[in-house]
């Protein structure tokens, strides 16, 4: 199958996936009053840290990370490392955190400091490679995700992390490999079936997708994202009624027919991908913007297709 690589491939990830390491912008919507109240907290908190012990800085790190006060625990992280500049934990610590800040290059930089201390650090090489996928550096990023596999070869998020970069990249059977692996693992692993039931989907193999996001579903019955994936198959294989009435309680059938579009896109099946954009922006036109984009993206890749096919093939003078 010809490989389609996008850099909004993210997007239909965050759209599909349970990526192993969550998302931070779930966890980044805060209401205005409570962002001035973490503020003020951390104003106040940074004119007493100095008399903390590394131990109590980092304790407390832990447990504002755990409240989603991340400001405050990036805070704490970086006194503790005042008072040991060469603790790898914390680094690591700090680097997580800024990640789930959204605050990439500095986690990269922190990461960096860890792998400095400790090559071998399995937690360093992950959170490298973690930042590397992030900023669209997939091939780096698969690197140091093997090298963190030769430490702990069993990791399931390290293993998904790897596939991900596999699939992003087009080497679908790659990354199917190493779903199963988690799969067979961790056999009660939900996100384990969503993610190979989605793998599935790009290789349009529609009746085992269905089966693996049956499994994922099976398993936790409230998992809205592997009952959309499970609609977004049945209509990829035919079914379109069923595949609908599943999306009715769910994302809707605009979102539904832009993701459905989506996938055609990535296996460049641009007729199917086009009618599918086109349907979800008939049914809202005004709130769903992103089937406009695709929409307009899909027009760039076929017309870039058509020149690229006319370089290869020139015409040909006719015969008198």
């Amino acid at each position: 199958m010809p490989v389609v690589r996008i850099s909004s491939y993210l997007l239909l990830y965050a759209a599909f996936l349970v990526c192993a390491g969550g998302c931070a912008q779930k966890t980044r919507a805060v209401a205005f009053t409570p962002q001035v109240e973490e503020h003020a907290a951390e104003a106040s908190d940074e004119n007493r840290l100095d008399n903390l012990p590394v131990e109590t800085l980092v304790a407390r790190g832990e447990q504002y990370r755990a409240q989603r006060k991340l400001s405050l625990a990036k805070l704490h992280y970086l006194q503790a490392l005042k008072l040991e500049p060469e603790s790898v934990p914390i680094y690591i610590s700090l680097g997580t955190v800024l990640l789930e800040m959204g605050q990439v290059s500095q986690a990269g930089t922190a990461f960096a400091d860890a792998l400095a201390l400790d090559p071998d650090s399995f937690a360093a090489l992950a959170g490298t490679a973690k930042v590397k996928r992030f900023e669209g550096q997939y091939r780096e990023a698969e690197k140091l995700f093997q090298q963190a596999l030769l430490i702990e070869p069993d990791n399931v998020a390290a293993l998904t992390e790897l596939a991900i970069c596999y699939d992003v990249d087009g080497r679908y059977q790659q990354a199917e490999t190493l779903y199963r692996q988690v799969i067979k693992q961790n056999p009660e692993l939900a996100s384990g079936f969503n993610n190979l039931g989605f793998n599935l989907l790009l290789q349009g193999d529609y009746t085992q997708a269905i089966e693996a996001f049956q499994g994922a579903l099976a398993r936790t019955p409230e998992n809205v994202r592997a009952r959309n994936n499970l609609a977004a198959a049945h209509i990829l294989a035919g079914d379109e009624v069923k595949g609908l009435s599943m999306f009715k309680d769910t994302m809707g059938q605009a979102k539904a027919y832009n993701n459905v579009g989506f996938i055609y896109l990535v296996q460049k099946h641009w007729d199917k991908a086009e009618k599918a954009f086109s349907k979800a922006l008939e049914l809202s036109p005004d709130y769903y913007v992103k089937a406009g984009k695709n929409l307009d993206y899909l027009k760039t890749l076929i017309a870039d297709q058509q020149e690229q096919n006319s370089e290869n093939n020139p015409a040909k003078p006719e015969g008198q």
